[in-house]
């Protein structure tokens, strides 16, 4: 697998020469060594909390000439930006004693990343910030608390990195090697191996020993099983190098502090030191190697500066009441080494909070993972424009980003639990932009399945994609120097001819569109970056085979009136000056608008076809007609838009009379991507160009087509009043069928069943069609209205097939066959047919039943056509049955009888043969004829005619027959008459009068003249 890497000059090595006077001292790098300090415990924990800054860096983890079951020990991870990934380290790793040791624990990776190292003891856990090998130095002075049990010892490590090193120690206060004691002014020297330490262990406090190597070294100082005011402490931490001492200091106070806690002071050369407690201030005169101790008191920042640099370490005592927090030993950073972005660890189990000092005029300005701080109380530090404030974090273990646009200010991240505390300094990010950052939600968990696939050892297009993408976008934000738009225009302009976005199948698209997100995410911020590098040029413009792209550097001014237009080939963008709602800062902001020349084609082939892309139903039916653009804004974070932003997009197609435009915006939600309306509307369109204003910034297009009609009150009531009408007409009919003795025939018994399946359809059609809830229930409901008007139209086609038969046999009677024909087909086709029909849809599709707004077919991949085609089917053939039985009743009915080819019952033959063919299905093709500007009178047809269905049959079949009117007039009055014995033609033409025979679909009688 190839890796395209960040090149090495996004982070800045320094390497120091002996006795060096300054540097700088980093928290982000690719190579970290540490070491662990084994006390009296009986348990031992110890870990490292590794934060990525850039999607898919590859982490490993050596024990220097370690073996650990007889192979080396290597452990090897990946990390994701803003993801943080801990390393369990095995428990003999520790160092015991004085004594020279080879377990330097050495870490890698191939991007920058920050380390926390853990020291999990019992009931006194440490953690410490480890710097990274390009910040380490030459000289270093040891600070350890004072101790007071003869058992606790202070200890320090010096370890090398990858040569052999020399250095000398020049003890202050008392230390065992080997079997000597050596005291104060006593000098120790060493000459150690690459990855090599020495371990020392003092008797009593070891503050002001002095270290000096040739080569730059780590040092970590702590205490082994120190006892003070709580239970046995063990503190921890790594030193910072003279060369990056500071001058100015401040000490927050801790949120839970109830008692002093202790600053030290070191200096390295004599200095004068000025510190103030709240009111009180002091001077302090020290002397090279001295360290002094000062009292912090509870809820009072300290304000420390001096003349030349000194080193200030942070010491909390741990309460003195049982079962309290720790003690811990924290590094304090100067006032010149403030950053505007940090990176910060929860630790499991505490209550985490981020202790930050501020400029007093920009704390308003100071965000956390994205979100602005809210309800934090600030406090003045006495004698400096500063103050300090105090957030409380959650207490799951995770990584937070705080950052200040413009304002450096200080980040401590502390913690306290039942008998535990800890104190570091938070990561400073000076190499990683946020502006570059794209960590959303859905980009995280693609980046989470690209990581595990890594891993694994597998390769993935898609995921080598996203590397390839991201990594771009890293490797320009990371380089602190001007970019022009052709660094953004070309290199991302060729991955839109990657194989992956044009790959098939269903998994794919998903892949296809968290491609197409990640790729106009980081051309905007590219874009962005791009132009706010170049500070002397106002604006920039860059067009390319795939992409033209604008940008517009805005000067931070007052407010104004002018509106800025940004333009892509034909398509423009329309931005007013005061539309960003902005902290009030001296900063300029960037906006920059993309036009893709063939984004659209990709997704249009990939998605808008099978109709996968839309979100809302109404846009099932369009297709793309615009390139897409994107418009971006600041520094790539979320803004928000005082006033809406309008896009002039161009036509690929002229818009027809019929179409209707819809300005849309591409989301990526639940893994899929989408177009969407909302936020956007359209100000005007004619048959080339369409104006949209939204009231965000993302990628826009055009989607164009015919619609549908829109749900309204007027078509809800007269659905449901028709349905309710129908409903009674349909059970007064069904009772009609049962109770009519003298009517009862086979084409009665085909009424009966489809006014049962119509009567159940519509009841549950009233009732439950819009339960969309719960997806299982709307499904079934879906399921079985498909079942239930599938089978209406199959009784209505057995009618027709019926009413063929019946005229075609008034020539040639077969009785025989026709009621053969019935008994064994009629009922197993009429139900069985729609219940396959059913079972096959659902087995092809299942997701196909129901839709976020009805318990119906779903449009998406033709699925409702498993409804429209046996409907037309059926339509069809009645139509010919229709056809067949005019031409037989014009033709042959005369010769049977010449009192039955009278021109009036030729008339009432015709009119119930064309009332028949208008219930078994004509009404249903309305809805075919809803386009274009009668699409709204189409809509009310369809409805009133479908609602009334049941009215329809009533009639025709009830009160258009004789013989029922007949039945009702008895029924009414009470009384019973015999049965006339001449028969009329029924409604569906089921009987007919010959004189003496009587020809009927089902048993022959005869009557006598």
């Amino acid at each position: 697998m190839f890796w395209f890497l960040p090149p090495a000059s996004a982070q800045t090595t320094n390497r120091i020469g002996k006795f060096s006077g300054t540097c700088q001292t980093e928290t982000l790098g690719r190579e970290f060594i540490t070491s662990y300090m084994k006390d009296c415990g009986n348990s031992h924990q110890f870990e490292l909390q590794i934060t990525g800054y850039f999607a898919f860096t590859s982490v490993s983890v050596f024990i220097s000439n370690y073996l650990f079951h007889r192979a080396r020990l290597e452990n090897k991870t990946m990390v994701n930006q803003g993801e943080m990934v801990q390393v369990r380290l095995p428990e003999s790793v520790g160092v015991e004693g004085s004594a020279t040791f080879s377990n330097v624990v050495l870490v890698k990776a191939d991007k920058d990343i920050s380390v926390v190292s853990v020291s999990n003891k019992h009931v006194s856990p440490e953690t410490t910030v480890l710097y990274p090998v390009s910040s380490l130095g030459n000289e270093y002075y040891v600070v350890t608390p004072s101790t007071e049990p003869l058992d606790s010892y202070p200890e320090f490590s010096v370890i090398t990195y990858q040569e052999p090193n020399s250095m000398e120690i020049h003890v202050k206060g008392k230390l065992h090697y080997l079997t000597q004691v050596h005291s104060t002014d006593s000098k120790l020297k060493f000459k150690l191996l690459s990855l090599q330490g020495i371990q020392l262990q003092g008797i009593e406090d070891l503050s002001g020993t002095r270290i000096v190597s040739e080569k730059p070294v780590a040092v970590l100082v702590g205490q082994v099983c120190f006892c003070n005011s709580t239970k046995c402490n063990h503190v921890f931490e790594q030193l910072l190098p003279v060369c990056s001492w500071g001058t100015t200091y401040i000490i927050p106070p801790l949120p839970w502090q109830k008692a002093d806690e202790i600053v030290y002071i070191t200096a390295s050369q004599s200095t004068t030191v000025l510190y103030q407690r709240g009111e009180h201030q002091e001077n302090v005169t020290l002397t090279g190697g001295s360290v002094h101790q000062l009292p912090v008191k509870p809820s009072i920042p300290v304000y420390i500066s001096a003349n030349v640099s000194i080193q200030v370490m942070f010491y909390s005592l741990g309460a003195a009441i049982p079962n309290s927090s720790h003690a811990f030993l924290m590094n304090v950073p100067d006032v010149a080494s403030y950053c505007l972005m940090y990176s910060i660890n929860n630790q499991e189990g505490f209550q985490n909070f981020a202790l930050m000092v501020a400029n007093t005029s920009e704390t308003g300005a100071i965000i956390l993972d994205n979100q602005r701080l809210r309800s934090v109380e600030w406090n003045q530090v006495r004698g400096t424009k500063y103050v300090w404030g105090m957030h409380t974090l959650g207490p799951a273990m995770r990584s937070h980003a705080v950052e200040h646009a413009s304002s450096p200010f200080a980040l401590l991240s502390v913690g306290t639990a039942a008998m535990d505390s800890y104190g570091i300094p938070g990561s400073c990010r000076k190499n990683v932009t946020f502006k570059c950052q794209t960590e959303t939600q859905q980009i995280k968990e693609q980046l989470k399945m690209c990581k595990d696939v890594f891993q694994q050892g597998s390769t993935s297009e898609f995921c080598s994609f996203m590397n390839s993408t991201l990594v771009n976008l890293e490797t320009m934000c990371a380089e602190d120097r001007a970019a022009s738009l052709e660094e953004v225009a070309r290199p991302f302009g060729s991955f839109l001819n990657s194989s992956i976005l044009s790959i098939g199948g269903n998994e794919s698209k998903r892949e296809v569109a968290s491609a197409v997100t990640l790729l106009l995410r980081s051309v905007e911020l590219a874009a962005l970056t791009a132009a706010l590098r170049s500070p002397e040029k106002k604006t920039q413009n860059m067009t390319t085979e795939f992409m033209a792209i604008e940008t517009l550097l805005v000067p931070a001014a007052g407010r104004c009136d002018e509106v800025f237009r940004l333009r892509g080939q034909n398509q423009t963008m329309d931005i007013h000056c005061n539309a960003v709602t902005r902290a009030a800062t001296k900063d300029p902001w960037a906006v920059a608008f993309i036009s893709y020349f063939t984004l659209d084609d990709i997704i249009n082939t990939t998605f808008l076809k099978e109709g996968d892309l839309m979100a809302d139903e109404k846009l099932r039916n369009f297709h793309l007609n615009s390139r897409v653009v994107s418009g971006a804004i600041g520094d790539g974070r979320p803004m928000n838009l005082s006033k809406p932003v309008n896009f002039t997009l161009c036509h690929r197609q002229a818009k027809k009379e019929e179409e209707e435009a819809r300005c849309v915006h591409w989301k990526f939600i639940s893994g899929k991507g989408t177009w969407a309306e909302d936020g956007c509307k359209i100000l005007q369109t004619n048959s080339t160009h369409t104006i949209c204003s939204c009231d965000h910034l993302s990628s826009f297009a055009l989607l164009m087509g015919l619609t549908g009609v829109e749900e309204s009150d007027p078509l809800t009531i007269i659905t449901y009043v028709g349905l309710t009408f129908s409903l009674l007409c349909l059970l007064l009919a069904i009772l009609t069928f049962l109770l009519c003795h003298s009517i009862r025939n086979v084409s009665t018994s085909l009424h009966l069943q489809l006014c049962l399946c119509l009567f159940l359809a519509d009841m549950l059609f009233l009732t439950a069609v819009t339960r969309t809830r719960s997806r299982v229930v709307c499904a079934v409901i879906a399921g079985f209205l498909h079942y239930l008007f599938l089978a209406c139209f199959t009784w209505m086609f057995l009618e027709g097939l019926h009413l063929f038969l019946t005229v075609r046999n008034l020539k040639v009677v077969n009785y025989t066959s026709v009621s053969r024909f019935k008994k064994r087909f009629m009922y197993p086709f009429g139900y069985g047919f729609p219940a396959l029909v059913v079972a096959v849809s659902a087995a092809v599709k299942p997701g196909g039943y129901g839709t976020s707004k009805h318990c119906w077919l779903s449009l998406e991949r033709g699925f409702h056509w498993s409804f429209l085609g046996p409907v037309c089917a059926i339509i069809l053939i009645n139509l010919t049955f229709f056809i067949v039985t005019l031409w037989i009743l014009r033709d042959k009915l005369s010769s049977l009888n010449e009192d039955v080819s009278t021109v009036k019952d030729t008339r009432l033959l015709t009119f119930k043969a064309i009332a028949q063919l208008f219930i078994l299905g004509c009404t249903w093709s309305l809805g075919v004829f809803q386009v274009g500007s009668a699409k709204m009178v189409m809509a009310y047809l369809f409805t009133i005619v479908n609602s009334l269905q049941g009215a329809f049959i009533f009639l025709v079949h009830c009160l258009l027959n004789r013989q029922v009117r007949e039945e009702y007039r008895r029924w009414i009055k009470g009384t019973r008459k015999p049965s006339p014995t001449i028969q009329t033609f029924s409604s569906s033409v089921s009987t007919v009068t010959t004189g003496t025979k009587m020809v009927s679909w089902g048993e022959p009688s005869t009557s006598s003249p």
